[in-house]
């Protein structure tokens, strides 16, 4: 690549923002806190929650909790992506992940990748109503199982496995109906408060779930 060719500045393709909105970090709390960036507009991936990375063919799980934007219309795109301008709709008060990228120069980004992130209780005060519901869904809800599921061979999870994944996906589904009535949430503020139904995470390891006599039974797909 001649001199003259080196990438030195964004060209506002918008390459970066179609792959997903960006983590949180303590930093941003201010975003939040200026109502530039709501609840509505997070996604919460919860200690345990495997996560695909597009150049690895296995998942990891995550060591601590991410607040992430979502995605926009059920696409991967960063909800604050407008494609029709191919600009960011909050650019000036746009989150520390977003400042710091650069994709011909990684450096900057790396240094903070998984460091001093934002969590549910650095956002939400310990005397809201939905921390008690919250607090029964981490204790009733973990996902430690889900270390135990082979992403290679889904087909070989036995069904012992299979039995308490069940259960905990009908416990799921159960505390967020629970909260959705008493606090009357909408289906954003669910998302961001108990993280990506059990069952739709249980759909990356080729299970789904069939309902039986008011119950979801998890199944082989």
């Amino acid at each position: 690549m001649g001199e003259n060719n080196v990438r030195t500045e964004c060209r506002r393709c918008g390459e970066c923002c179609l792959k997903g909105g960006p983590a949180l970090h303590k930093k941003d709390l201010k975003l939040l806190q200026g109502n530039y960036i709501s609840r509505e507009s997070l996604i919460t991936i919860r200690r345990g929650e495997p996560v695909f990375f597009l150049e690895k063919s296995r998942p990891e799980w995550t060591e601590n909790e991410i607040i992430k934007l979502k995605g926009g219309q059920g696409e991967w795109s960063c909800i604050f992506y407008d494609r029709d301008r191919s600009s960011c709709s909050i650019y000036q008060h746009r989150p520390l992940e977003c400042v710091l990228l650069k994709c011909w120069d990684t450096e900057d980004l790396e240094a903070v990748a998984g460091k001093s992130l934002l969590s549910r209780s650095d956002i939400i005060a310990v005397d809201e109503p939905v921390v008690r519901f919250i607090n029964r869904h981490e204790e009733e809800c973990g996902l430690e199982i889900l270390k135990q599921l082979n992403f290679r061979q889904p087909g070989k999870i036995n069904n012992s496995t299979l039995t308490e994944l069940t259960e905990l996906v009908n416990i799921d589904l159960a505390l967020r109906s629970e909260a959705v009535m008493h606090l009357n949430l909408s289906l954003d503020l669910e998302i961001f408060y108990f993280g990506t139904p059990l069952f739709k995470i249980l759909a990356r390891f080729a299970l789904i779930p069939k309902e039986v006599n008011g119950k979801i039974i998890m199944l082989h797909a």
